[in-house]
């Protein structure tokens, strides 16, 4: 059984997070002004999704009201994008390569095997995107799928970054 719990509208307001202190007038200003700030002036507020924190995707927080108070919560960014990808999860793996986590989901969008790479890669250098890329190699986390999404930079053969589409597909118009 999975228990989800949807972000709320609140939720999403108390996560928005101006750059510069005087983004917060962007608030009184007319809707293209508007539209401008909170495109850039909050370009790395969290509940927009923050890129750069995907780099630690097994931490990200947002700020969650409930009980009327509000606490930072971590979030499941990986379990986030298997829905907005619209990922039928077949199996769900926990890897570790010394002090690296790797979350490895493997699934199907409509007829193509997808294989989804999680792992924690704030300040690589290149010997740890090929580490990382042997350490794939050998558990043939890639074998036998028609498409791989990791996480920030890769040398993974073939593999796609995954947050232009985490964002493109967060931010979709809705189709009712």
């Amino acid at each position: 059984m999975k228990y989800i719990r949807l972000e709320s509208y609140e939720d999403t307001l108390n996560n928005i997070d101006f750059d510069k202190a005087s983004g917060q007038r962007a608030l009184f200003f007319d809707d293209y002004l508007l539209q401008y700030m909170l495109k850039w002036e909050t370009r790395k507020s969290e509940t927009l999704l923050n890129m750069e924190k995907l780099a630690k995707p097994f931490s990200y927080k947002l700020h969650i009201h409930a009980d009327g108070q509000t606490r930072e919560k971590v979030v499941d960014i990986p379990e986030t994008f298997n829905y907005l990808l619209g990922l039928h999860v077949k199996t769900r793996q926990v890897l570790h390569d010394g002090d690296r986590r790797y979350l490895v989901y493997r699934g199907r969008i409509d007829h193509r095997e997808v294989v989804i790479i999680w792992r924690e890669n704030k300040d690589w250098t290149k010997e740890d995107l090929e580490r990382d890329k042997k350490f794939v190699a050998k558990q043939e986390l890639t074998e036998g799928v028609d498409e791989v999404f990791v996480n920030g930079d890769s040398f993974i053969r073939g593999a796609k970054a995954l947050e232009p589409v985490f964002k493109a597909r967060m931010f979709a118009p809705v189709e009712a």
